[in-house]
């Protein structure tokens, strides 16, 4: 079989690289550095037209150079979400022991009780009972009153003000200063739908002709 069939015969049957694949198999010794180089550039310095022709003068070379892009990508959409795996695995990982810790320091001190002392010398450490600050034990949180309580409602803007706005104004000035922490955010999804009904929208817009690119 010829060469040029036999490399297509082999790119035929090959199975697509994901990203994770790539991630796991590909080095930063592999990676083209010159990619790296762009990557970090734009970072630091934004996309200016000296790096975008760079990237043209790139991608213009040979095929492969086109293929080390896709594999860059990849390569770094695979690292991120190994990443985002490990955050949760060392999140995971940080509460098992702490839990861990908790049971065995518990299970010391009822030695401790046991012998009748409040401390243990070993050569290198010293396991000592302390008396902790005074902490609040909830035994029925229901019969707790009101006054010791706080909430938290997530409601659109413009109740919220209808609400304060329909109560006196001493009272109004009361609620508004017991405010504790005020955070308001934008539903993107409403202001989606109104706009796609061509409802106007001061300080919103539609962004269209807006592409992502998909390695394949």
């Amino acid at each position: 079989m010829p060469d040029n069939e036999k490399r297509n015969s082999d790119n035929a049957t090959a199975e697509a690289k994901t990203p994770t694949t790539i991630a796991s198999t590909l080095t930063l010794f592999q990676v083209e550095q010159s990619l790296v180089l762009l990557a970090e550039s734009a970072e630091e310095e934004g996309l200016t037209p000296e790096l975008e022709q760079a990237l043209v003068r790139y991608m213009e070379g040979a095929v492969e150079k086109r293929d080390r892009v896709a594999e860059f990508i990849l390569f770094c959409e695979g690292m991120a979400g190994l990443a985002k795996s490990e955050v949760k695995r060392l999140q995971a990982r940080q509460k098992h022991f702490e839990a861990t810790g908790e049971r065995v320091a518990a299970m010391v001190l009822r030695v401790l009780d046991f012998l009748g002392v409040t401390r243990l010398e070993g050569k290198t450490h010293t396991l000592k009972k302390r008396k902790c600050p005074a902490s609040v034990k909830i035994l029925e949180e229901d019969k707790i009153p009101a006054a010791y309580k706080r909430i938290t409602l997530t409601l659109p803007l413009p109740e919220w003000q209808a609400l304060v706005g329909g109560i006196p104004e001493n009272l109004r000035k009361a609620v508004v200063g017991s405010i504790r922490k005020q955070e308001i955010s934008l539903d993107l999804e409403s202001i989606k739908q109104a706009l796609n009904m061509e409802e106007k929208i001061d300080g919103a817009d539609l962004a269209v002709n807006k592409f992502t690119l998909h390695v394949g």
